[in-house]
């Protein structure tokens, strides 16, 4: 074979070898190239959505919250989670009705005794931290000789335009009753079985009492 001949050939299988690595060596910029184009585009709508936000600079997104939640729902669903069905799970318990009164004096604002319910067979079992529809409240649990529990919510919602002060109020939920009334400074709920006969009586009384 002639000497120019096997040059060619050689040169040829060097280009091929050579455009073939360069091609390789092209090959990853793409993606890289692609990357950087589509972080400039976000940067760019970044800094437009910046400008067109509020002076501070600072874009909030506005959720829109239920007002009309329905309270007494929550407390009867928190009756029967943390009561009815199992041993009342409590932060304090009977033996200290001062650490009680303290409880719901920093919960809710509101200076008071735990009603006693005397000449009843409900019997005091202690008191947990609640928030019921977003408001911090106690509840405070009784159970009466045939093992019914009864559970007096304090929720701090003070009366206002919105929430004007009522005599005691009644209503049923499922297989329960709820007592209830909103006072001066708090939001008030008795909740037990609707079997309860002395319900009414009991409304009564917590509602003298605090």
């Amino acid at each position: 074979m002639p000497f120019r001949i096997k040059m060619d050939i050689a040169v040829k299988s060097k280009n091929r070898k050579t455009g073939w690595l360069s091609s390789l060596r092209r090959r990853p910029l793409l993606p890289f190239l692609l990357g950087l184009t589509l972080l400039g585009i976000g940067v760019a709508a970044g800094m437009s959505f910046s400008r067109s936000g509020d002076p501070g600079g600072l874009n909030t997104l506005a959720l829109s919250v239920d007002q009309n939640d329905d309270w007494i729902d929550d407390i009867c669903s928190n009756y029967r989670i943390f009561g009815k069905s199992f041993q009342p799970m409590t932060d304090v318990g009977p033996e200290d009705e001062g650490a009680v009164a303290e409880l719901v004096r920093r919960m809710t604002g509101l200076e008071m005794t735990v009603p006693s319910f005397e000449g009843t067979t409900q019997i005091f079992e202690g008191a947990r931290i609640v928030a019921i529809n977003r408001l911090p409240g106690v509840e405070l649990f009784y159970r009466n000789t045939s093992g019914d529990l009864l559970s007096v919510f304090i929720l701090a919602r003070p009366v206002s335009e919105e929430h004007q002060l009522s005599e005691v109020q009644e209503t049923i939920r499922d297989n329960l009753t709820v007592a209830w009334w909103q006072g001066e400074r708090a939001l008030f709920a008795l909740v037990g079985p609707s079997s309860e006969a002395d319900m009414p009586e009991l409304a009564q009384a917590a509602y003298l009492k605090l």
